[in-house]
């Protein structure tokens, strides 16, 4: 299982659970996001990562491209989520 820095291991179904959570339609533009920080430095990947992950406990809403691209710009700035 992908172990990233001081973070917990990816779970196994993590595609499910991200499809589960993203607004309809918007799989594709998912991809090529998840694609683009998957090339990040592990600092910034973690970074991206964070910023998802308090995106889905502070909301119900699903998660649409504009949102993804944003953590993306986000985490390659350096920004990390509130908290982190």
């Amino acid at each position: 299982m992908p172990k990233l820095g001081g973070m917990e291991p990816l779970p196994a179904d993590f595609a499910r659970q991200l499809a589960e959570v993203l607004q309809p339609g918007d799989e594709g533009a998912a991809a090529e996001v998840i694609q683009a920080a998957i090339r990040l430095d592990d600092v910034r990947l973690e970074n991206f990562l964070a910023l998802l992950a308090e995106r889905v406990r502070s909301s119900a809403r699903p998660i649409n491209r504009a949102e993804l691209r944003g953590f993306l710009r986000a985490s390659t700035k350096g920004e990390r989520a509130a908290g982190s």
